[in-house]
């Protein structure tokens, strides 16, 4: 695949995932492109441009073929200081995923802020490496295209940390906005939370988002954690930085199918 294939190819009204939107457990779509996508269109409803999303829930209802889909949105209230908007991906008439975004009015500070800087190295001083471990016998697909930059990976003691960014497009010749990207990148953060104690193969039924300000650049930071019980259910969860300090934090509920 080029690097530049984009996730989704557009036909009409309609949304193709393509190779590089695929996820590791089947002829599927991963998270993260159905996040992006649902982004995109909660974004296209908004109503000016001092509104920030500062929340975003991405509910993952049900498995998304990489067959063609239809996304929708539509506000559910506007007013001075918050708009609500839901976007809903659907494969004939099946509504498969569903995303709630709430989009805040910013006011100009009345002393200019100081970030906090960050808690560990810049993407510029690590390595490239991958979001899972090779020869584990996956699809090709989403979690190969996303290029990860670890400073301490999954079986790290403590959180897990990297930095990541989306190399291919959401869709030809539409770059990514920072909400779009960020939302494509977040579903990142099940995968790449430490093993811990209990250990199976997991995936994250929904992605929530919290943004304060939106990513400057193209590198997401991440320190993430995750708590699992023996019940199978988990939360992982993320603090979210750009080369600049937090921008947010992201959380996920996980499903933990344990093995034997």
């Amino acid at each position: 695949m080029s690097e530049t294939q984009s996730l989704f190819q557009p036909e009409g009204e309609l949304f193709v995932p393509n190779e590089a939107a695929g996820n590791p457990w089947g002829e599927l779509t991963g998270g993260g492109p159905v996040a992006g996508l649902l982004a995109r269109a909660a974004e296209q409803e908004i109503d000016g441009p001092d509104l920030l999303v500062a929340r975003m829930t991405v509910d993952l209802m049900r498995p998304v073929p990489r067959q063609a889909v239809t996304v929708n949105s539509r506000t559910l209230r506007a007013g001075k200081r918050l708009q609500v908007i839901e976007a809903t991906l659907s494969l004939d008439g099946t509504e498969l995923a569903r995303a709630v975004a709430q989009a805040v009015r910013r006011s100009s500070p009345s002393e200019p802020v100081d970030e906090p800087g960050l808690p560990f190295a810049g993407p510029d001083d690590v390595r490239t490496g991958s979001l899972l471990p090779p020869g584990l016998g996956l699809r090709w697909g989403v979690h190969d295209v996303v290029e990860v930059r670890w400073l301490a990976d999954q079986t790290s003691e403590g959180p897990s940390k990297a930095w990541m960014r989306m190399p291919a497009p959401l869709l030809p010749g539409d770059a990514m906005s920072p909400l779009v990207h960020t939302a494509t990148l977040v579903d990142c953060i099940s995968a790449a939370s430490p093993l811990g104690k209990i250990f199976g193969p997991w995936i994250n039924t929904d992605i929530t988002l919290y943004l304060h300000r939106e990513l400057e650049g193209e590198w997401l930071g991440m320190e993430i954690e995750r708590d699992s019980e023996p019940t199978g259910v988990g939360v992982a969860r993320a603090k979210l930085f750009d080369r600049y300090g937090p921008i947010g934090v992201a959380n996920e509920a996980v499903i933990i199918n344990q093995l034997g």
